[in-house]
């Protein structure tokens, strides 16, 4: 009896041979897209290191206005609650307001500034619902919003997202304690500058439709994509790089020196 592998049973009946690349298939637009660049424009040994691209990645924090974080339901929903039964234990992600706010933050209070991003949690949200209810979670940014701006990677393809960074922050939220009046004047000033709307459901906001909150997330570990991997970095962020990096500089042997200030993102200006 002959015995044919699964793909190459597949291969027989569709009539296309394991070694076939279709003509319009991505791999194909790739292929074809790398050997026809120009000899500079996919210089492989000009890929980030990865220290820089961890000052992209911190760069990417303090940019972002909000991010995406993802928890998951409890296993067991009350019957009294308004969510359905059925999603028990399913993740979701939701959009959240964030700020790169903790140097804002009075001394012995602070955690230095060192990538731990300032959350404004509502207590009636579903995200921080499933926190409280001992959910893990995880943080998403991205810089897809700056499409426009950046530059093809490949001369032969068009813009593309997925050319775009990436990272997502692990680690778990800490609920800041009350702040004095100064205190409380400059986290909100920082955070506002980011999310003037939100000024109507700060803590403590007269008239406020929702209770809130200040916390903020301590990042634990952190998952970069910097855009193609055949140009940029793709894995798991050194931590402690992670931490070292302040705006204009970072903490002694800590990488270069360098701070988050010095790197641009794609379509950024220099």
């Amino acid at each position: 009896m002959i015995v044919f592998p699964v793909f190459g049973i597949l291969s027989l009946c569709l009539g296309f041979t394991a070694s076939a690349v279709p003509l319009d298939s991505p791999q194909a637009i790739l292929n074809d897209a790398a050997s026809s660049a120009e000899p500079d424009s996919l210089d492989i040994s000009s890929r980030p290191s990865w220290f820089t691209s961890t000052l992209m990645a911190r760069r990417l924090l303090a940019l972002s206005p909000s991010g995406v974080i993802s928890t998951v339901f409890p296993d067991s929903i009350p019957p009294s609650a308004h969510t359905p039964s059925s999603v028990a234990g399913f993740p979701i992600g939701l959009r959240e307001y964030i700020s790169d706010c903790d140097g804002a933050l009075p001394s012995d209070l602070t955690h230095d500034d060192n990538g731990d991003p300032t959350i404004l949690a509502l207590r009636v949200a579903t995200t921080f619902k499933n926190i409280a209810a001992g959910s893990n979670f995880s943080l998403e940014l991205d810089w897809w919003d700056h499409l426009d701006a950046a530059a093809p990677v490949y001369p032969s393809l068009p813009l593309s997202p997925a050319a775009l960074p990436r990272v997502t922050l692990f680690g778990y939220l800490e609920t800041l304690p009350s702040l004095s009046e100064a205190a409380s004047a400059s986290l909100e000033q920082c955070f506002l500058a980011s999310h003037s709307d939100a000024k109507v459901w700060l803590p403590g906001a007269p008239g406020s439709p929702h209770a809130s909150f200040w916390a903020r997330m301590v990042v634990n570990q952190a998952y970069w994509i910097g855009g193609f991997g055949d140009v940029q970095q793709i894995g798991w962020i050194n931590m402690t790089e992670w931490k070292g990096i302040r705006r204009h500089y970072s903490l002694a042997n800590v990488g270069d020196g360098r701070g988050w200030e010095d790197v641009r993102l794609p379509g950024e200006k220099p």
